[in-house]
């Protein structure tokens, strides 16, 4: 089986850093082939560097690097995918570049896929705190941060099958598809999403509709290190804001409805919000990540109403 291994970067050469070398240190799956592939998403090359520090760790894998110059996430994911499609591969796996992989994640990940009959599967995502000294704000909203990622570990692990998916939506962060999906169903990370961010859930839910299995590895795990600067309410209710908005304008053009549907909740979750900014100081800041991404919610659905559209990742945070 040809594998190719892949993350998309910009501007990050610290996580770069640690996401080769935890694919160095990974587990090779038996009676499988594995590329390696990075492509930078970006006008200049400015991994390069950090590549070739690393390509001696890979002596019996090969390694690549790309640089995919049209700027937006659902480029470089295609470009990534044009890449295996060219090597003649069976499988891609993506993972973020702030991210490093479990010694077995690629086995665990493998083995899933070989006892099941999904066409795409996905697994968890844990988090890891920044080594920089953390605020007490940031302190509170990183424990929160990762409170959130264990209640959707559990959520998946109980919800969904190797088979199954029907309440769990699988993410790049931790993916696995067969190249057929872009071969045979043409069906291609959408690029009029080209900063909006959900181009890999807008992916998840067309793949559903062409009637393909989705399954999900419960015990494949990578794991996030987290920048400071993304552990601020601004951030996170900046984020949950452009998710809000990204999500309602996906579902309501696929559904045909009008634009005033994405606001009727409103109401009920301005009250909740309410709630949760009240018990952030009795909770000791347990509810800020919860108010942060309620307050974001709330600002995405106006937004989509009053026309605006998600800018997420026209910018980029961490290095």
């Amino acid at each position: 089986m040809k594998i190719f291994v892949s993350s998309l970067t910009r501007r990050r050469p610290e996580m770069l850093n640690a996401l080769l070398g935890s694919w160095a240190g990974m587990t090779i799956p038996d009676n499988c082939t594995v590329t390696f592939l990075i492509v930078e998403n970006d006008t200049e090359q400015t991994a390069a560097a950090v590549m070739e520090a690393n390509r001696g760790n890979f002596p019996n894998s090969n390694l690549l690097y790309v640089l995919e110059t049209e700027l937006g996430i659902p480029f470089g994911r295609n470009r990534a995918a044009k890449e295996a499609i060219a090597a003649d591969a069976d499988l891609l796996l993506f993972v973020d570049d702030d991210e490093e992989v479990a010694e077995d994640w690629l086995v665990r990940m493998i083995d899933g896929y070989r006892r099941s009959n999904a066409a795409l599967l996905g697994a968890p995502l844990r988090s890891r705190p920044p080594e920089a000294k953390l605020s007490y704000i940031q302190q509170r909203m990183y424990e929160n941060v990762e409170a959130r990622y264990a209640q959707k570990e559990a959520r998946a692990k109980q919800l969904a099958t190797l088979n199954s998916t029907d309440r769990v939506t699988i993410v790049t962060n931790n993916w696995l598809a067969e190249l057929s999906i872009f071969k045979t169903h043409n069906i291609w990370f959408d690029e009029a999403m080209r900063y909006t961010g959900g181009t890999d859930s807008k992916l998840y839910a067309d793949v559903r509709r062409a009637g393909l299995v989705t399954g999900w590895v419960s015990d494949a795990f990578v794991y996030e290190t987290i920048p400071p600067e993304r552990l601020s309410f601004a951030y996170q209710y900046r984020r949950a804001r452009d998710q809000s908005n990204t999500h309602i304008r996906r579902k309501s053009q696929t559904l045909g409805r009008p634009a005033i549907v994405g606001v009727l909740p409103v109401p009920l979750k301005a009250v909740i919000l309410l709630g949760q900014l009240i018990a952030i100081p009795l909770t000791g800041g347990k509810t800020m990540l919860d108010a942060a991404r309620t307050m974001g919610w709330i600002s995405g659905r106006i937004g989509y109403v009053a026309g605006t559209k998600s800018s997420l990742y026209s910018e980029v945070t961490g290095s």
